[in-house]
């Protein structure tokens, strides 16, 4: 793994920044958060990195879908309080950790392929909100999920206050800001926050396996699917139904859509049913 300053898969040339490890292998861009020594806790350079990482993940030819995972015990502990603590400007030192982590939210909210989380350990605070950006979620046994912000005096930002009622509905979302309870792997499970549980050891591998597996499938409709979905809160169905119609048709004059159907078509028990289910 390498960090963004010495890409092994691409000639771009990026400020010199270890915070966050950035790798393409088997068609998957590996974006790592990279602080294990304080928990991959966000300060503003790993969040700009992180926003960095994620648009260049998205322009990459070379990857096809993205993992987002943390080295070390933890997925991400949230912000870096003791960095809060010691800000001589506190008001100042949030807004622009704020800002930098909304970066990274926007970043993976406009991604065009498909998004894995593979969680280990805590995702706390923002760290909570990059792992509801994703598309699909795979934790740990011992993987545990907290709001976090109101036990530290704090208010949420990275979005969760709007993703985490989207996963989990507004009565939930107001109980996890306020009680600032953990919900273990199971649990978050049950609430549609994770996808999959898996032994802790299996984590890492059954995500690059899930992700390898989207980056081989149609890149360009997943992507587009991915959109639609995320844009759908913003629309009434109406509006909505006119985004669906014009997307199909701008997808269907494309080379991948063209081919796949192509190729459909010519397999032999459509040939001999004439017709396609």
């Amino acid at each position: 793994m390498s960090p963004l300053s010495d890409p092994p898969c691409s000639s771009r040339s990026l400020p010199r920044e270890t915070s966050v490890l950035y790798e393409v292998h088997g068609g998957v861009a590996h974006v790592t958060l990279h602080r294990p020594h304080v928990s991959n806790a966000i300060d503003v350079d790993l969040a700009r990195s992180l926003d960095e990482a994620i648009r260049r993940a998205d322009a990459d030819p070379a990857a096809g879908a993205v993992l987002l995972s943390g080295t070390g015990r933890v997925f991400c502990a949230g912000g870096d309080i003791a960095a809060m603590n010691a800000a001589s400007d506190r008001p100042a030192f949030l807004a622009s950790l704020a800002t930098a982590a909304h970066g990274a939210v926007r970043a993976m909210e406009a991604l065009t392929k498909p998004l894995v989380a593979a969680v280990q350990g805590t995702a706390a605070g923002a760290g909570f909100s990059f792992v509801l950006g994703a598309d699909i979620v795979l934790a740990g046994r011992s993987a545990k999920f907290v709001t976090a912000y109101t036990s530290i005096g704090l208010t949420p930002d990275g979005g969760l206050s709007w993703l985490l009622p989207r996963a989990v509905g507004q009565q939930r979302a107001l109980e996890l800001l306020m009680t600032s309870a953990p919900l273990d792997a199971e649990r978050a499970q049950t609430l549609g926050i994770v996808n999959r549980v898996c032994d802790d050891p299996d984590v890492a591998g059954t995500a690059h396996d899930l992700a390898v597996r989207l980056a081989a499938r149609p890149t360009r409709a997943l992507g587009e699917a991915r959109r639609l979905v995320r844009s759908s809160w913003a629309h009434t169905l109406e509006a909505h139904l006119d985004q669906e119609a014009e997307t199909i048709a701008r997808v269907s004059a494309g080379d991948e859509a063209a081919a796949l159907m192509a190729r459909f078509l010519d397999r032999p028990s459509a040939r001999s049913e004439g017709r396609v289910r």
